[in-house]
């Protein structure tokens, strides 16, 4: 669906078909290639030629890929729309509690996207690791900022890059000793391609949080989790789904983390905050 979203290289007959695969949804899954030609004003080779340049094999390799990404959405029609969660008309109490379902939502597909087995590896390889580098741009940029936040609280190296251009030169200096994590919701970032090209050269593992769907930058992966995919890439308010999605992927990891040295991180936490926390009476000016 992301391919069909950025439509690079498209034919305009190739757009409109793209176009109205994303506005049909599910029901494209009950056409022939033949249906699908007379919808769209085109020919069933021009559809063909569509799914071989998002690097398909034909009309029914493409149904069956789109209906994997549509398959956790299709017996759920009342849920929020990820891409307009709320209307114009709304009040600022529905918007209130539609954000809240969108969340609620949100988190419930995720979950149901965990692989364990790779969560199990993905922590136990940062948990062992001193020196984590993580690599995003954008939203995922901000999801990664507060992950790295955490982790330096229970004293775990997270390098993170915000200007340009320095993501890629770290990449550069990577090896087989550190660990790689990029997080993007389209998979097609041309830079994080480019730094996880450099990565593989490098040796380093490469952990991936990305949407479900055979995107370029999964084929890099060593390790994959999926972030939720309901959400398009353009055509929506803001990046509410993706945005709830990576930060509870994240979330969990810290928390997977945190509890392989619970007690001790706990008292250390603690420990720190009632020293060092301005908000601690000790640490008021009033108290001088």
């Amino acid at each position: 669906m992301t391919q069909l979203e950025f439509e690079l290289e498209f034919s305009e007959s190739e757009k409109e078909i793209a176009r109205y695969i994303l506005n049909h949804g599910d029901d494209v899954l009950s056409m022939s290639v033949k249906e699908l030609a007379k919808n769209t004003y085109t020919s069933p080779a021009t559809i063909v030629r569509l799914c071989k340049k998002i690097g398909l094999e034909g009309y029914n390799d493409f149904k069956i890929k789109y209906s994997a990404e549509l398959q956790y959405d299709l017996h759920h029609s009342n849920r929020i729309d990820v891409n307009f969660p709320f209307e114009k008309k709304d009040t600022h109490p529905m918007i209130c509690h539609k954000l809240a379902s969108l969340s609620e939502e949100v988190i419930a597909d995720t979950i149901k996207l965990i692989d364990f087995d790779q969560l199990e590896k993905i922590v136990d390889l940062l948990y062992q690791s001193h020196d984590i580098d993580i690599y995003g741009s954008g939203n995922s940029l901000l999801a990664a900022m507060s992950f790295q936040h955490k982790m330096m609280r229970i004293a775990r190296n997270v390098n993170l890059k915000a200007l340009h251009g320095e993501q890629v030169f770290l990449s550069y200096n990577s090896d087989e000793k550190r660990i790689a994590v990029i997080i993007s919701y389209s998979g097609e970032t041309h830079d994080l391609i480019q730094i996880a090209q450099i990565l593989k050269e490098k040796k380093t593992p490469i952990i991936v949080l990305t949407s479900i769907g055979d995107n370029h930058l999964s084929h890099y992966a060593d390790y994959i989790l999926n972030i939720g995919s309901r959400e398009k890439i353009f055509t929506k308010i803001a990046p509410f789904a993706s945005q709830v999605s990576m930060e509870y992927l994240l979330n969990v990891i810290f928390s997977c983390i945190f509890q392989k040295d619970y007690d001790q991180n706990i008292q250390n936490k603690i420990s720190y905050d009632k020293k060092n926390d301005s908000r601690h009476p000790l640490s008021s000016p009033v108290s001088d």
